[in-house]
Order: structure tokens, then sequence, then C-alpha cells
């Protein structure tokens, strides 16, 4: 059991490299304007064979958020309630919001050397990048990141993070089958009736949510209930159902922009070909989950590999926030590929993975350093130890308020059962 326990430990190690790398990807051919450029639909794109491969990329992609979200409920299902995990996090956008800040605004010289280092190596890209000059307003978002429009992902998952330990109590208690009948039902209210009837009833934000995050804690909490129960899929025909997916949610888009062509009167045609192409789509939704199921099987064997492994997992979410901070998404990445649109298809794709590739050796390179950082400074300790003392602070409160219930109940007279006989 134990040696199960590590290799799909591993395996989810692995998916959040995963997710990391398919968060980019979504980045590069959005923000860095790849598929905006080859056309506005499949009928009318110049570049068609263009469109149609980069919008296949990008839904392939599009399930990375969901894959963070899915693994906190799969490994936090029962794990304890720590303030020092979020604040980790909260550090973590912290100092690479100010970093950045001050690299595009001093050190911009740093961001050009790097963009020279795509130009030489044959890629197409924009060729300068401009200094910023941040406010007093840019450093008190960065540093007051919770309630800013600062890194939204990490503002929905603190309500989450609160939800946590009162989730957990109540998911433990659930068995597997009425976590799954749980799952069904969420998943029938927030992803397939908003889809259907285009209605956000619940107030899903198509994904940029909280509700939306808590909502996938409990499919993947229930997903490890599974596991824990031995279940295990075949592992291929999950990856045949996530190309399935994704193969439903591009086609879905291309066949509504087909159908717009020929009856340009129809504006809801147009207005629904995306409608399987966001975080709350169900076909994304369930690519997803699929791919979870295939990671939990995963192990890697070598000493070398797991390390290899747990030092990249460990940069994932820094990963992350660095491409979404206001300076690098602004401007570094906004436009910065968007001649690759205009390249042969073939030449297209070469370069658009030359890039994914760099761009994500360079960002890692650059969050695995801030963690050495960390770790020899020991600011993850100064850290830990304020998170620590907030998590004993709470509790003792609490355990104190339960004493004050408990003793003052004993204390209370105790009264006569009148309905009994003398």
């Amino acid at each position: 059991m134990e040696n199960l326990q590590r290799e799909k430990n591993y395996g989810l190690e692995l998916l959040r490299i995963l997710a990391a790398v398919l968060v980019l990807q979504l980045h590069i051919l959005g923000n860095g304007g790849i598929y905006p450029n080859t056309g506005a639909s499949i009928a009318t794109a110049k570049f068609a064979t263009n469109y149609a491969v980069s919008w296949t990329l990008e839904t392939a992609a599009y399930g990375a958020v969901d894959l963070f979200a899915l693994i906190s409920g799969f490994v936090g299902l029962y794990s304890g309630f720590k303030v020092k995990r979020w604040m980790r996090l909260w550090v973590l956008c912290v100092f690479w919001g100010v970093v950045f800040f001050l690299i595009f605004d001093h050190g911009v010289a740093f961001i050009q050397w790097f963009n020279n280092l795509l130009l030489n190596m044959g890629l197409n890209v924009g060729p300068t990048v401009e200094r910023v000059i941040p406010t007093a307003k840019d450093y008190r978002d960065v540093i007051f990141t919770v309630g800013t429009k600062q890194f939204w992902y990490f503002n929905m998952y603190t309500l989450l993070f609160i939800l946590i330990p009162l989730l957990n109590a109540g998911l433990q208690k659930l068995d597997k089958k009425q976590l799954a009948l749980l799952s069904f039902m969420l998943f029938l209210a927030a992803s397939v009736h908003k889809t259907a009837f285009n209605r956000d009833l619940f107030v899903m934000s198509n994904g940029y949510s909280a509700i939306w995050l808590i909502i996938l804690y409990v499919v993947g909490a229930t997903v490890k209930k599974y596991c824990d129960d031995g279940f295990r899929p075949n592992k291929w025909l999950c990856v045949l159902g996530y190309l399935v997916c994704t193969g439903i949610s591009a086609g879905f888009k291309f066949w509504f922009e087909w159908l717009f062509s020929k009856h340009p009167d129809v504006t809801k045609l147009k207005d629904y070909s995306n409608a399987l192409i966001g975080y709350t789509s169900p076909s994304i939704v369930i690519g997803s989950v699929l791919l979870l199921f295939v990671f939990m099987q995963l192990t890697v064997r070598t000493k070398v590999g797991r390390k290899i492994t747990m030092t990249f997992s460990s940069a994932s979410f820094g990963i992350y926030i660095i491409q979404v901070t206001s300076p690098f998404w602004n401007h570094y990445l906004f436009l910065r590929f968007y001649r690759y649109a205009y390249l042969p298809t073939g030449e297209m794709l070469l370069s658009f993975y030359a890039t994914l590739l760099i761009l994500y050796l360079f960002l890692a390179a650059l969050e695995i350093a801030r963690i050495y950082l960390f770790r020899y400074s020991r600011l993850d300790r100064l850290t830990d130890f304020l998170g620590d003392g907030i998590t004993k602070l709470v509790r003792r409160t609490f355990a104190r308020r339960e004493k004050g219930e408990s003793a003052a109940v004993a204390a209370q007279p105790e009264v006569p059962d009148r309905t009994s006989k003398e």
C-alpha cells in the first residue's frame, strides 16, 4: 500500500508539471497573439489551417487550470489545515509581483537579453521590450493581493482554502457512491446547465470563480476516494477519452462557425461557437478528470527521475504566477508571438513548441532559483513559523471556547424527569 501511495504521488507531481506547461501553452497561443491573428473563424480565416491547428492546441490546454483545482481536492481530502501553506503561496505572489516590477523598471535589459536569445535562435518574436514604470498603486495591489485584480486564481483559491476544513469534514464522512452522486449533481448544475442554456445561473463566471474551484475540489476528492478503493481505469482509454473530448470541443466550435458563415443572420450561432471551450465546459472538465485518472497511476522509478520530477513540480505554481504578473503579462507576453500565425503550418508548430520549451525552462529556472534562495536564506522557515503560529492561535481559541462551553453545561443543575411515576 505504501508503494502504491508513493507511485500515485509521483504521478500527481508529473500532472502538476503538465498543468504548468498547458497553462503556458494557453498564454502563448492566446495572449501571445497566435490564434487571434489567424482569423476570425474557420470559414473566413485567411490562414484556415493555422486557425484550426492553433485553436485545437488551445482547446487541448484549456483544462490546465481545472487540473490544479482537481489536484488540490485529491491531495487535500485527508491533509491537515495549515495556514503556512497559504502563506507560502501569498509570499510567492508578492515576491514575483515586486521583482518583475523592479526588473521591468530598472533591469529591463535582462528581459531583452532573453528576447534576443529567442531572436538569435531564429524565432520571429517581437523585437523590443519596453520599460515599465510602476506606480505606488501597482506595488500596493501586489502586496495586498487578496481583494485586488492581481492573481485571480490565488484570490479564488483563498476562499477555497478557508473552507477546506469544513469541506473535508463533510467529504470524509461520505462514501464513494455518495460523493460520486454529489459530484455528478454539481457537474450538471455548474457545467452542463450553464453550457446547454448559456446562462450563468450559479455565477460560475466562466470558471474564474471560487465556487467553481470548490466544485472541482469536491470532484478531486471523489476521485481520491475511488483511488483508495483500488479503482484503476485503463490509462490508454482515459488518454483516448481526453483526445475525444478535445476533438468534440474544437469540432463544435468549427462546426458552429461554418454554420454561421452559411446563415450570417443567425447571430446566436456565432455566440454559441465557443460554448464547449472554457474552464466550465463539460467536455473540458471530463477531459481533465480523465487526465487525473491517468496520472494518479503513473510512477517514477529512478532516484534521479524522482528528484527532477519534484524539482520541476515544486516550481509549477510559481511558473504560472510569473506569467500573470502585470509587467510580464502586459508588456512581454502580449502579442509577442503574433507573427507565428503567418508562417506555414509546419513552421508555426515548430516555432510554437520551441518557444513553449524555452520559455518554460526559463520560467522554471527563475522559480527554482527563488525556492533555493528562500531555503538557504531561511525565509521559508520564517513564513512557516508565522503560518504555524496563526494555526496554533486559531486552534487554541476554539479549544478554549469548547472547554468553556463544556464547563458551562456541566455546571447546570440536573433537571428532574417530571414524566416519571413516583
